[in-house]
Order: structure tokens, then C-alpha cells, then sequence
């Protein structure tokens, strides 16, 4: 049984199981519960099962704990009939699923407009989750707790609205709750219902939307062969606790052989009675990582929101201030006060300590390169550029107002190659030579006048693609009249190749 849960865990490993299909199990047999206790109310989903298949998989995304108890859950040896299959009074542990308040959030978001059976009872649960950590709410929580409790034992009390959600997947959650594969002993008869003492007017629901099977008191019932293949072929691939009977069934009905029949047999038999022994109860992280990301992946979406409707209203704040609405619009302050505000400002915001200024600097001193400061210091890339650049200096300081470079000079101040140095490579290129072994002359060439060699294969094809893209490589203001003319004679050598 230990492979098989693992199977089913497999197969809804990435995705939870239809919301459809899991208001029909619940529907079937789940409750929706507000409960009074000593101190306060305890709210959530409960659902029983003999197989904890089904309460695995629904805990793996959605949180809870499979409980039992020791008059439920003390039951490990099978009894056999005589003909050596398990005796159909067989009694079976049950083990409880159940999620509180403080984690079927989740449940109850994905479940939302699925169940028809329990719609009323999830609508009290829905508005007491509203309540539930509010104080001086007990009279409103009181009501929804009788109301809740009303629901669950009043028969014939669905709204005959929720009918519209009835499809596939909530029959085959209903079917895997309160459904049934049986083949009589003889091998020669089988049928397929769903029970519903309570409702029974959901199964008149059911065999509409179908189109085929009857109802028999307060059973929807399958007899007929092509009826009950069709019924396979619906509800299959969403089965969970029945899976491995409606697999035995199929084959029941589609083979001659009297062997394989007697062996499908079998296996429903043991589906269907055999003990299951689960240990892992009561765990609280095992068990239900799909939950646990979720919920991560939930905070993160919440603090993301958080953060943009601030910038929003800092934004709001911000132009609400601006002109008159501004206490300091319009006066005069002297530049002590300035710096005083403007170190308010910065340390109101967390800004960055004058010790880590000092630091940085010492560090670019003595040589470490920008991305080992940042590793060092865990500093963004943009503060360690204002620190270097002037823009952001110790509260005690001044700041030094630096004369903004052109793309031009901004452009000069980075080179690594000289002017006459780019001539040879333009010369080069028109002679058809590669960038390697344009490399390798200049670098013989600086090597002969003891110049350190900063020229990269890189540059040498970067001035190439500039060339291809019309972009400037010598500047005007950096050379003679003469030399600049040349370069242009160049460029124009370069375009009619």
C-alpha cells in the first residue's frame, strides 16, 4: 500500500487534484465544521477514509494532519473467508485529515464555488476565517457556528442552484467517496453505484448529465456493460482511492478469460477490504512541501503587493508636498541646517554609515576590484559607483560637485588604445588583414617601446563592428587637423570595399 500511495503522490505531485473533485470527496465524505471549545471556536476541514491515499495527496498541497485514534487506528490482522479472499466485514483502521484554521486558506480559495452538497456550510466557514483573529467577535462567530452545525444535520438542505457545478470531476470525487465497483462472486454479474441516502436528488442530477444508468432508492446504478465502460472512461483518470478497482474493473469487463476475471476479482476484493497500517501521523512538515511552497510562494506575491501600493502612496505623499503643501516651501535655510536635514533624511531610511564610506574606500586603496568589495561588504553595485563616484560621502562631509562628461569624454576616458594605434588598425582592416594578426603587431610594437599592453583581441574587433555600424572611433578634439582628415579618407576607403 506504502507503493501505491507513493504512485498516487507521484501522479499529483506537480498539480493538486481537480477543485471539482475534491468538493465531491468532501461532499461525500468531508465536513465543513465550526466547533465551540473552552477557550474560543475551532474551525476547518475534516475527511475520513480508510485509504490514506487520497488524504496524502490533498495534504501535500493544502496542510493539515492525518490523525487516528487508538480505538480506530488498532487494527492489523486481516480476516480471510474461505475461499481465501478478505471477509467484506473485514473491519478497517480510519485515519482523519484534518486542516484548521491556520492553514485551509488555501483549500478554501482553490474550493471556491466548487461544492454543492456542503455550498452553505463552506459559506459559514468563509465568513468565520473573516473573524476568526478578530476579539469581540463572538456573538457574529456564536451565529455561524450554529449555523454551521444546523447545516450539517439538516438532510435535503442544498441549494438546487449549485446544481450548475455539477461535471466529470465532481462526480468522480463523489463517486470515489461514496461510489462502488462490485462484482458478484459468481463472476457472471457486476454493477457500479454511488450512494447518496441524504441527497438523493444529486444522483437524479447525475444520471441527466450522463445520459445513462437509473436510480434504485438512494442509489445511482450501472448495469449495463457499455454503460459502465463509458463511466470508466469519465471518472478514471481522476480516481484516486478507486483507481486501482476501476483499472480491475476495465479488465473485468473487456476479457473472456476466466482466469484474468477471477484475478480482477481479487484485486477489488483487496482494495476494498484489506487493513492499511499509516504510522506518519501527526506530522507538521513532512508530508506537505506543495503546501509549504505555496504558502511561500503566497507571502512573497503579499509582500510584492505591500511594496508596490507603498510606492504608490510615498508617490501620492510625495506630490502632495510638493509647492505649498510643503511646511518648508518657500523658506530660506542656511547650508548647516541643509546638511542636517539631509542626514535625517538618510538615516530615516536606513541609509549607508559613514564606516562603510570609510571602509570602501580603504578597500579600492588598496586595490580590490569593484565586485570583491561588493562580496566583502554585501553592497549593492549602484552605492559602491555613488561612493567612487563622489555622489555619496560621510555625513561630516561635503559633497564635491563634479562637472558632468559627455558621451565623448566619457567615451576618451575609457579607451585603451591610442589614435595612431586605431589608424594602423583601420589601414589593416582595408588590407584585409584578421584581427589576430593585427593583435599581434601591435603588440610587438608596444612590447619594442616598453608601453604595457592593454590592447585585447576584443578592442581590435570592437573597432571593426563600430566601423560596420557607422559609430565614431576617433574623435575630432583628440588630434591634428591633418591625422582626422586622413581617418575620414579611411572610413570612406572602409564603405566602398
Amino acid at each position: 500500500m506504502e507503493i501505491d500511495n507513493q504512485k498516487h503522490l507521484d501522479r499529483f505531485n506537480k498539480n493538486p487534484p481537480h477543485p471539482s473533485y475534491i468538493a465531491g470527496f468532501i461532499d461525500g465524505d468531508g465536513c465543513i465544521f465550526i466547533r465551540k471549545i473552552t477557550d474560543g471556536y475551532q474551525s476547518g476541514f475534516t475527511i475520513t477514509q480508510c485509504r490514506t491515499n487520497i488524504l496524502q495527496v490533498i495534504r501535500y498541497h493544502f496542510g493539515g494532519s492525518i490523525t487516528s485514534s487508538s480505538n480506530r487506528n488498532d487494527k492489523n490482522i486481516n480476516i480471510m473467508n474461505d475461499d481465501d479472499y478478505y471477509h467484506k466485514y473485514n473491519v478497517r483502521n480510519q485515519y482523519n485529515l484534518l486542516i484548521r484554521n491556520n492553514e485551509y486558506q488555501i483549500l478554501m480559495d482553490y474550493l471556491r464555488e466548487s461544492f454543492i452538497i456542503k455550498e452553505q456550510q463552506y459559506q459559514c466557514l468563509y465568513e468565520f476565517n473573516k473573524l476568526a483573529n478578530l476579539t469581540n467577535k463572538n456573538e457574529e462567530k456564536d451565529i455561524l457556528h450554529v449555523k454551521c452545525s444546523e447545516y450539517n444535520n439538516i438532510k435535503y438542505n442544498f441549494e438546487t442552484s449549485n446544481i450548475s457545478r455539477l461535471n466529470i470531476e465532481y462526480i468522480s470525487g463523489l463517486f470515489d467517496a461514496e461510489g462502488c465497483f462490485f462484482i458478484y462472486n459468481n463472476l457472471d454479474d457486476w454493477n457500479i453505484t454511488i450512494s447518496q441516502k441524504n441527497h438523493p436528488l444529486l444522483l437524479n442530477e447525475i444520471q441527466k448529465l450522463l445520459g445513462f444508468g437509473k436510480i434504485s432508492k438512494h442509489k445511482y446504478e450501472i448495469y449495463k456493460k457499455s454503460d459502465c465502460l463509458k463511466f470508466i472512461q469519465l471518472v478514471k483518470k481522476h480516481l484516486i482511492v478507486k483507481y486501482n478497482q476501476c483499472e480491475a474493473f476495465e479488465v473485468f469487463l473487456t476479457t473472456n478469460n476466466d482466469i484474468v476475471k477471477k484475478d480482477m476479482y481479487k484485486i477489488c476484493n483487496e482494495e476494498k477490504h484489506k487493513i492499511e497500517v499509516f504510522n506518519d501521523l501527526n506530522q507538521n512538515e513532512t508530508g506537505k512541501e506543495g503546501y509549504l511552497e505555496t504558502l511561500k510562494m503566497r507571502n512573497i506575491k503579499a509582500q510584492f503587493c505591500r511594496e508596490i501600493l507603498n510606492k504608490q502612496l510615498y508617490k501620492e505623499r510625495s506630490e502632495k508636498m510638493k509647492g505649498d503643501g510643503n511646511h518648508n516651501y518657500g523658506k530660506s535655510f542656511s547650508k548647516e541646517t541643509k546638511k542636517k536635514m539631509s542626514c535625517s533624511i538618510r538615516d530615516k531610511k536606513g541609509g549607508i554609515s559613514d564606516e562603510i564610506i570609510i571602509k570602501v574606500r580603504e578597500l579600492i586603496e588598496k586595490g580590490y576590484k569593484n565586485i570583491e568589495v561588493q562580496e566583502l561588504l554585501s553592497l549593492p553595485r549602484h552605492t559602491l559607483t555613488r561612493i567612487k563616484n563622489g555622489d555619496l560621502v560621510c555625513r561630516n562631509e561635503e559633497k564635491i560637485n563634479n562637472k558632468k562628461l559627455s558621451r565623448e569624454e566619457v567615451n576618451l576616458s575609457k579607451r585603451k588604445i591610442h589614435v595612431d594605434e586605431i589608424i594602423f588598425v583601420l589601414e589593416k582592416y582595408i588590407e584585409k588583414w584578421k584581427p589576430t594578426q593585427i593583435l599581434d603587431c601591435l603588440i610587438e610594437e608596444r612590447n619594442k617601446n616598453n608601453i604595457p599592453i592593454t590592447i585585447t583581441i576584443d578592442i581590435i574587433k570592437n573597432i571593426k563592428r563600430n566601423l560596420q555600424n557607422n559609430k565614431t572611433i576617433i574623435y575630432e578634439s583628440e588630434t591634428s587637423k591633418n591625422i582626422y582628415e586622413y581617418y575620414l579618407s579611411l572610413l570612406e576607403k572602409y564603405k566602398n570595399m
